[in-house]
């Protein structure tokens, strides 16, 4: 297309652009207006050899690939919230409204090196002001913002670039294509790393993609997923503006596969991507894994006291299901290991097993002050046996270094502290009301712990919530901590029990585990059309994955199809009266699958029919299987296959 086009009537023809002379941080008043800018002037314009980007004073913007012919536009608007978005709550109110947002515009000018834009609400109200930088940087578009207004309580910023579908990394992966007239009104903030579990957002547009990825300050940012479109949202520090953004966007021909491909790039070049390979030299136990299965089996659980019952406004009924007296006892040492002894019956070779509820009052109980284990399982000794084991088959214990319980002796000491001084609270679970530690007294309580811990001898330790949680912040005096320090915690949290020499796992997929976690206990799950295996896309070959209750989902077909498609190993969830022997006889196949392609990339995945219901993934070492989730039989290479059923290529 010729430049002229390309433009479309972006050169400057001497219409005034509304400027604002006050510096970045100065106040505005509440009833100050202004108009958004000039659609048709032109503030910066950008080349290289493979971009060309056109940025105008309303904030829009025309880039052309120079690689692929493709153009894409970033329109005048950017929805804004109302809030500062973080608002103290332990999970984030992911969905939003119309009522919680308004539409952004902008009235851009050149300010020296850098570009100056005024945020405008409903009425031409400004909501104040700040700056950003574009460059190329090879392949990159990069918006650097910084000097954001007070008066501005979050930003979202660059606008959307129109697509198609929006590719989002959650859960195993999503792709929004639906263009029912109800997603109009749809809107959600996503952060990191409940939801999103990698720092990128992308979209696709007639056989072409693009990928944002979150880069400086991604600590305090989240993505705005609204109508098909998907924005980085940039939140304060602390209650205050206090370092910049940048977010970087990357143009390719291709679809969600090579946005994975792209995202694994940057990401080992940035943080470095230990395979399990690697990490199976670092610690041979790890190999059980491979072609193995995993296991939770909860030894004890409390009770439900008589607050939380009265707290959660639980019914007599409810009540009684959780047991008299103080403990509800499912296997003591002894017949955990008669238990463990019938799954070696059953044909159980290799894999880990996840031994929880150990510690004193049973599961969940007694966070942060788990010392000793419960005593009505059996002596220590008996623990320290059943610990006791060697590859293929292990064994690991269960713990949380982020809940702490008010009846525990340590609290409140290092839970997180609101604005206004009130204590975090998290969920209630089977110990109670649950509280939040801040990362630095999470990495504390784990030293401390492991003390004790370590004279068990475990080899494995499947540490809960590391990676399953939101960052956090905490304004204690004296201990105030940001989202970016609660991050570097978490990560020299992980680095401890590393050097323990021990296997170690932990809930949620997230991309900041990469180099120091052997595996992820996570909830993937299939929606027809709408997951993509963006997760093992990316990092399949760096941590395995199992899914709670995978293996045994209620499904029109069988629940380890999805292990087969995404090269997971399957899981199990064992306690008294448990009755999956057919099942977990007649998977072998899962287990041989797994073997084979355990250590390897996956380097594809595509639909093969229209209804989204015959899937196909391609793994590095030249095996691909197809899956037919569907309930008839279907037309794929080497023959029909029936519902339900895969075929190995």
């Amino acid at each position: 297309m010729k430049r002229r086009s390309f433009l479309k009537q972006g050169i400057a023809t001497g219409g005034a652009l509304y400027s604002i002379r006050e510096s970045a941080t100065a106040a505005v008043s509440p009833a100050a207006t202004a108009k958004p800018g000039n659609a048709s002037q032109v503030l910066q314009e950008l080349r290289n050899g493979h971009l060309h980007a056109v940025l105008y004073a309303d904030a829009s913007a025309l880039i052309r690939d120079l690689n692929t012919g493709q153009e894409w536009r970033m329109g005048p608007v950017a929805i804004q919230d109302k809030s500062e978005v973080e608002t103290g709550e332990v999970w984030l109110r992911t969905s939003r409204s119309q009522t919680d947002q308004y539409p952004g515009r902008f009235a851009g000018e050149v300010d020296g090196d850098a570009l100056r834009f005024t945020l405008i609400a409903r009425q031409n109200r400004i909501m104040g002001r700040f700056r950003c930088r574009v460059a190329l940087e090879d392949e990159w578009l990069v918006y650097r913002i910084s000097d954001i207004d007070d008066g501005i309580p979050s930003l979202v910023f660059p606008p959307p670039v129109h697509s198609q579908a929006i590719v989002i990394p959650m859960g195993v992966g999503r792709i929004i294509r639906n263009t029912e007239s109800s997603q109009i009104y749809t809107r959600h903030i996503y952060p990191f790393f409940t939801r999103l579990n990698m720092r990128w957002v992308g979209g696709q547009q007639d056989g072409n993609a693009w990928i944002g990825v979150f880069d400086e300050g991604f600590e305090d940012a989240c993505a705005l997923v609204a109508n098909r479109t998907a924005a980085p949202v940039w939140t304060r520090t602390l209650g205050a503006w206090r370092h910049g953004y940048s977010f970087r966007f990357r143009f390719m021909r291709g679809d969600y596969n090579e946005l994975a491909r792209c995202y694994r790039q940057w990401f080992d070049r940035r943080y470095g991507i230990v395979t399990l390979r690697d990490k199976i030299q670092r610690n041979p136990d790890l190999e059980s894994f491979l072609g193995g299965r995993a296991f939770w089996i909860t030894l004890a659980y409390p009770t439900v006291s008589k607050q939380t019952a009265e707290d959660m406004v639980f019914s007599p009924e409810q009540a009684a299901q959780r047991g008299e007296g103080r403990l509800q006892l499912r296997y003591t040492y002894a017949q955990l290991r008669e238990q463990i002894d019938r799954l070696k019956d059953l044909g159980l070779r290799r894999g880990f097993i996840k031994i929880a509820g150990w510690i004193n009052g049973g599961y969940d109980y007694s966070h942060q002050d788990i010392w000793p284990p419960e005593p009505a399982l059996g002596s220590i000794e008996e623990l320290r046996g059943l610990l006791d084991t060697h590859a293929p088959l292990i064994t690991g214990l269960h713990d949380n270094n982020q809940d702490i319980y008010p009846h525990t002796p340590s609290f409140p000491d290092g839970v997180i502290r609101l604005r206004d001084g009130e204590l975090l609270t998290g969920g209630v679970w089977a110990g109670g009301q649950t509280y939040i530690l801040g990362s630095n007294a999470s990495l504390r309580y784990a030293r401390r712990n492991w003390e004790h811990i370590r004279t068990l001898g475990p080899r494995a330790m499947f540490v809960d919530i590391i990676t399953a949680m939101n960052l956090y912040q905490s304004y204690e005096e004296g201990r105030r901590l940001t989202k970016a320090e609660d991050l570097q915690y978490k990560i020299d949290l992980m680095r401890f029990y590393l050097d323990q020499g021990i296997l170690l796992g932990s809930e949620e997929a997230a991309d900041f585990g990469i180099p120091y976690l052997d595996w992820y206990e996570n909830r993937h799950q299939r929606t027809a059309g709408e997951s993509i295996p963006l997760w093992p896309l990316v990092f399949h070959d760096a941590a395995f994955c199992t899914r709670y209750g995978g293996v045994g989902r209620n499904t029109t077909y069988p629940g380890w199809l999805e292990d087969m498609l995404w090269g997971y190993l399957p899981h199990f969830s064992i306690q008294p009266g448990w009755s999956q022997e057919e099942l977990f006889r007649s998977i072998a196949h899962v287990d041989e699958w797994h073997t084979r392609v355990g250590l390897d990339e996956m380097t594809a995945h595509r639909f093969l029919d229209a209804d989204f219901q015959v899937e196909q993934t391609e793994f590095s070492g030249g095996a691909s299987v197809i899956c037919n989730f569907g309930d008839t039989p279907a037309e794929v290479p080497g023959g029909l296959l029936a519902p339900g059923g895969y075929r190995i290529l």
